[in-house]
C-alpha cells in the first residue's frame, strides 16, 4: 500500500516526532547536551524543506480553486467578472490560467460596442493564448482557443492574411481534437472551418487561387462528418452545432434531416446569446423551406 501525505501533514508528523524525541532523549541522557543538540539540530534542519513543501501545496491548491471559480463564472456567462478575476495572474507561468484569461477577454470583446476596443481586446486575448501554448504546447484547450483567436486576429488584417492563416488555424483545431477526442466543441469548430471553406464565395476562391498554389479546400460532406462527431461525443451539447447540422443537410439537399436538426435548434433551451441567435436563424430557415 502506498501512502501519500500533504506538506501540512508531513510538517505535523515531523513536529510531533521532534517533541516526543526531545522528551524521551532529554529524560534518558540528560548529561549529553552536545549529543542532544546535534540530534535536535538534525530534526530542525528538516523544517525549512517541510515548510517549502507546505508552501508549494498551498499555492497549488490556490490555483486549483482559482480555476474552479473561473469555470463557474464562465458557465454563468459572467465574463467581465471572470476577466477581472484572472487579470492579476496574467504573468503567471500557467497555461490553464492563461487560456482561460484569453477566453474571458475574447468574450468581453464581444460585449463591447466600440470596434476599437473590440480589436484591442481581441489582440490582447491572442497574446494570452500564445503565451499558454509556449508554456504547454500539448494543451488541447490552448490549441482550441488559438484556432479561434488566430482567425479573429487575421480577420482584422485583411482577406489575404485570413486565407494565409487558415492553414495554421486548421492545424490548431485538428491538434485540439487529437489531444482530447472527448471534447465536442473542438469537433464542432473543425466542422465549422470545413463548412466556411466550402461556403467561400466564387470571388474569394479566385483570390485564394491567385495568392496560393494550394488554397484551402473542404466540402459540406467533410463538415457534416465533424458536426456529427461532435454530437456523438456529447449529444445536444450546443445549439449552434444543431443549427450547423441543419444548414449542412440543407446544402446537401437532405430536407428531412435538415428540418429535424433545425427544429431541435429552434426548441433548444435558451441560456446564452448564441442560443438565441441559433433559434432565430433556425426559425428563419424552417420558414423558408416549408
Amino acid at each position: 500500500m502506498v501512502l501519500s501525505f500533504s506538506g501540512r501533514k508531513i510538517y505535523g508528523i515531523v513536529y510531533h516526532a521532534f517533541i516526543v524525541y526531545r522528551k524521551r532523549f532529554l529524560n534518558v541522557v540528560p548529561k549529553k547536551p552536545a549529543l542532544v543538540s546535534r540530534n535536535i539540530g538534525w530534526m530542525l534542519g528538516l523544517l525549512p524543506a517541510v515548510s517549502a513543501s507546505v508552501k508549494v501545496d498551498e499555492e497549488r491548491e490556490n490555483k486549483t480553486n482559482l480555476i474552479s471559480e473561473a469555470d463557474v463564472l464562465y458557465n454563468e456567462h459572467s465574463y467581465t467578472k471572470l476577466r477581472s478575476l484572472l487579470l492579476p495572474y496574467k504573468t503567471e507561468d500557467n497555461a490553464e490560467i492563461l487560456w482561460r484569461l484569453a477566453r474571458a477577454t475574447y468574450e468581453v470583446a464581444k460585449l463591447s460596442s466600440s470596434p476599437i476596443e473590440q480589436k484591442e481586446l481581441d489582440f490582447e486575448a491572442y497574446g494570452y493564448v500564445e503565451g499558454a501554448l509556449l508554456i504547454d504546447p500539448e494543451n488541447f484547450a490552448a490549441h482550441k482557443w488559438m484556432f479561434i483567436l488566430l482567425d479573429k486576429k487575421a480577420s482584422y488584417e485583411g482577406l489575404k492574411e485570413r486565407i494565409s492563416q487558415s492553414f495554421v488555424v486548421k492545424k490548431h483545431i485538428e491538434r485540439a481534437c487529437e489531444l482530447n477526442p472527448k471534447d465536442a466543441t473542438s469537433f464542432h469548430l473543425l466542422g465549422y472551418w470545413c463548412f466556411s471553406v466550402a461556403e467561400l464565395p466564387w470571388l474569394q476562391r479566385q483570390i485564394a487561387s491567385t495568392l496560393f498554389a494550394t488554397p484551402p479546400v473542404s466540402s459540406y460532406e467533410e463538415a457534416l462528418q465533424y458536426f456529427l462527431r461532435a454530437e456523438e461525443v456529447e449529444p445536444n451539447f450546443y445549439s449552434m452545432n444543431l443549427l450547423m447540422l441543419g444548414k449542412t443537410y440543407l446544402r446537401l439537399n437532405n430536407k428531412e434531416k435538415a428540418i429535424a436538426y433545425l427544429t431541435r435548434a429552434r426548441d433548444y433551451a435558451i441560456a446564452s446569446s448564441e442560443d438565441l441567435e441559433a433559434k432565430h436563424e433556425a426559425v428563419k430557415l424552417l420558414n423558408s423551406i416549408r
